[in-house]
């Protein structure tokens, strides 16, 4: 594993406010750019080279369907995925999901199993004890004795069942929570209906989860991985999803203690030493979703297991940054540029 220094801060652009997020770096000015407020973050679609009023037409059209998602697949808010969990605490199984539900929990426990255990979706009962389900960040950590009551019977996705979009068993105390697939999954959504309307060339931003489409004024699209400390340069190839996950957005101290929202599932701990990780994946169907959740495993990994996640994702490129601002370099190191 490469270890690497940056000493140069990524520039703020106003319209990408996330602390721990890619952002664009313009190489040439896209034709047409909109800007909305989902997810519960900020959303920047920009589209080059395609006439006004088709490209403003085609956002709006991406737009609608976040929020569709988002009142679909919100955590905490009344939507099917409220509406699943309660009926998972209850044992009112088989559950009949939608089709869009039914993919989203296929695709999580197969992500789950590429990250080792570490990306966890169904571990929502424990994001919302250390109070991440919630609007405003928690005050100070839960009692450990509730901590330490949950993780006797920990969820695991392997124990899920699910046949077509019929869930039929899940393990106790399951709560799923796409907090950290939810985004990268959106990307993946905006590329089918970009590409369906004729847009060849885009960058789509959801709250720092970053795709991009074809080029900008024929050169790739270049980004910034913000990394809190640190920051790494890239171009994304047609295609490709970048993702950084950490704990330098969510987070708060209590007794001089800093806890990210990012819980390690097996210690029912928000995670250590990494501050933040990033991914870029160049999977042709879902590269938004992979590049999300492997960034939340390599958050938790340690040095060999992060190894094995780059490897199980195939990621074109991945890198992690610990607490002191050094940069370790996980896959194409090649492409990173300061």
């Amino acid at each position: 594993m490469r270890k690497l220094f940056w000493t140069r801060r990524a520039p703020g652009f106003s319209f990408i406010a996330c602390v721990a997020a890619p952002f664009f770096l313009g190489c040439a000015e896209p034709r047409v750019e909109r800007a909305a407020e989902i997810f519960g973050t900020q959303i920047t679609v920009a589209v080059s080279g395609a006439p006004e009023e088709k490209a403003a037409a085609v956002i709006g059209e991406v737009f609608a369907h976040f929020q569709t998602m988002h009142e679909q697949f919100h955590a905490w808010r009344p939507g099917e995925l409220a509406e699943i969990n309660r009926a998972a605490a209850e044992n009112k199984f088989p559950i009949t999901l939608s089709a869009e539900s039914a993919a989203m929990i296929s695709l999580s426990a197969d992500y789950s199993r590429r990250g080792e255990g570490l990306f966890n979706p169904a571990a929502g009962k424990l994001f919302a004890l250390w109070g991440f389900h919630s609007d405003s960040p928690p005050a100070r950590p839960p009692p450990a004795e509730a901590v330490k009551k949950y993780m006797r019977a920990p969820p695991d996705m392997r124990d899920i069942k699910l046949a077509g979009n019929v869930l039929r068993f899940a393990p106790e105390n399951t709560a799923f929570d796409f907090g950290a697939i939810a985004k990268g999954a959106a990307l993946d959504a905006a590329k089918k209906i970009l590409r369906k309307r004729g847009i060849k060339n885009a960058l789509v931003n959801v709250g720092g989860n970053i795709m991009a489409l074809g080029t900008n004024g024929g050169r790739r699209w270049r980004i910034a991985l913000n990394l809190g400390k640190t920051a790494a340069f890239i171009e994304l190839k047609d295609g490709e999803a970048a993702a950084v996950s950490g704990g330098t957005a969510r987070f708060f101290i209590y007794e001089g203690r800093r806890y990210q929202h990012i819980i390690d599932p097996r210690t029912g701990a928000p995670a250590e030493n990494i501050l933040a990780a990033g991914a870029i994946s160049a999977d042709s169907e879902n590269a938004g979703a992979a590049s999300d959740a492997a960034a939340t495993a390599l958050v938790i990994a340690d040095s060999a297991a992060a190894k094995r996640i780059v490897q199980n994702f195939g990621l074109s490129a991945a890198l992690r940054a610990d607490d002191k601002g050094n940069v370790f370099v996980l896959a194409g190191g090649e492409r990173f540029a300061d």
